[in-house]
């Protein structure tokens, strides 16, 4: 409206023999025509760049929604992906101290053959050699 005022002129600085009275001549009425137009060429003007911004905006807004979704799309296929990741680990971890535990088994049992072995050999040979100073 004030885009109207501005276009038309105030109210307050009519002439009251002006172009809106009776008096008024057929040009007079004619430019009040022409202002009248001009404000609506105006008016549609302003309302076409609102519509126009309006949809670049609702764009904008789409765009920004697709790419939350998609960053959400990622964030949970990652979320996904470490916790496989973790759990693969968790598992390579529980076979490898099973292999570690295995492993300590085989070593203390061979060591307990090897004490068998040393034991064995060192009583062998002391009484072989006892036996041959003798005779």
């Amino acid at each position: 409206m004030t885009n109207v005022l501005r276009l038309i002129g105030s109210f307050d600085d009519l002439d009251p023999d002006g172009p809106l009275t009776r008096k008024s001549s057929d040009q007079d009425w004619s430019k009040l025509i022409d202002h009248i137009r001009d404000v609506a060429n105006h008016v549609r003007e302003v309302e076409a760049q609102s519509q126009e911004q309006e949809l670049h905006v609702q764009h904008l807004l789409e765009r920004a929604r697709e790419d939350i979704k998609e960053a959400a799309d990622r964030v949970r296929a990652a979320d996904a992906r470490a916790a496989d990741i973790q759990a693969r680990s968790e598992a390579l971890l529980k076979a490898a101290d099973e292999r570690v535990k295995a492993a300590e088994e085989r070593a203390r049992v061979a060591e307990g053959w090897l004490a068998l072995i040393r034991e064995a050999i060192t009583s062998e040979f002391i009484v072989k050699q006892d036996t041959k100073r003798i005779a």
